[in-house]
């Protein structure tokens, strides 16, 4: 089996269909696809179970209690996965019939290669294409491919770059150095995750928009962007990947800034317990900020946007 395409899903029923259906259209069909449902409240058994028969569908798994978090769902796919690669489409989300195939073709070409990334599209709850994209087209270069750990302390310190699961194809043998840490999460488990997954060897941009990433307001970062959690979980995102990076005085002066700037602008119950918790990221000075805009303007410590 070449590849696990695990879909995660919680009342997401009035999308599945049109992801399945962008799934199992794929240029590549050496696939099996993974289902595995949430305990959800709407229809989405009825829409899974219109799919239980067909050849590509190897597991149907619903929850008979919900979860709490995406991650742990992830973690149930890998157990079930047998293909050399997994692909996590998230079930609220499309992709274009080439996403596969181009994905494999870095993978394949360059063993070193971890994991690949596409470009996305934003739609909206119906599908329709909305401004904008938080791709940067500049960070392409060259072939696409860039060291790992290097890529890592360019880019994902700052805030997550690799923005959507559905994007991504790794290696299934990468998960054997990742943190389990990313299981503890609610919202914010991917950024560590494919930041140990990066770290092990190379990565691949593809500059194609192969992805159609949905925004609406059931997305669980919504809620937790709201409810303040997303702080938290980020200061546990940056010191887990600060643990694995050698950076100067300098860089940690400048992530300070930033997270500090950011977090002053939050209004949210229990903010104060969050800077108590996390004072190395959400307290710091006035100076720590202008650092971090001066380095913003003049690329001071090398960390990239």
């Amino acid at each position: 089996m070449k590849v696990s395409v695990i879909v995660p899903n919680y009342n997401h029923a009035r999308y599945l269909k049109e992801r399945l259906d962008s799934i199992l259209a794929q240029t590549v069909q050496d696939i099996e696809v993974i289902t595995l449902d949430d305990c959800s409240s709407d229809n989405s058994m009825e829409v899974l179970a219109a799919y239980e028969n067909n050849p590509k569908v190897r597991h149907v798994v619903r929850n008979t209690t919900n979860s709490g978090s995406p991650f742990l769902q992830w973690q149930r796919g890998f157990e079930l996965a047998a293909g050399e690669y997994v692909w996590i489409a998230e079930s609220d989300d499309v992709a274009e019939p080439t996403f596969l195939e181009e994905s494999l073709k870095r993978l394949e070409q360059n063993p070193d290669i971890q994991m690949t990334f596409s470009r996305s599209v934003f739609i909206d709850a119906e599908g329709n294409r909305m401004k904008g994209s938080p791709d940067k087209p500049a960070l392409y270069k060259g072939d696409g491919v860039y060291d790992g750990r290097k890529f890592a302390l360019q880019r994902m310190l700052y805030r997550n770059v690799v923005y959507n699961a559905s994007m991504v194809l790794f290696r299934k043998s990468a998960l054997k150095s990742v943190s389990p840490e990313f299981r503890t999460y609610r919202s914010g488990g991917d950024w560590i995750f494919w930041f140990d997954i990066m770290i092990q060897g190379s990565i691949a941009e593809i500059p194609l928009c192969l992805n159609r990433f949905r925004q609406h307001e059931g997305k669980v970062t919504v809620r937790a962007d709201r409810e303040g959690q997303n702080l938290l979980e980020n200061a546990r995102c940056v010191r887990h990947m600060c643990s694995e990076l050698n950076l100067t005085k300098l860089q940690k002066k400048s992530i300070r800034g930033r997270m500090t700037l950011r977090f002053r602008k939050k209004d949210f119950s229990g903010k104060q317990q969050v800077r108590e918790k996390y004072p190395e990221f959400y307290d710091g000075s006035a100076c720590d900020i202008l650092f971090y805009e001066l380095d913003k303007l003049f690329g001071i410590t090398g960390l990239l946007r």
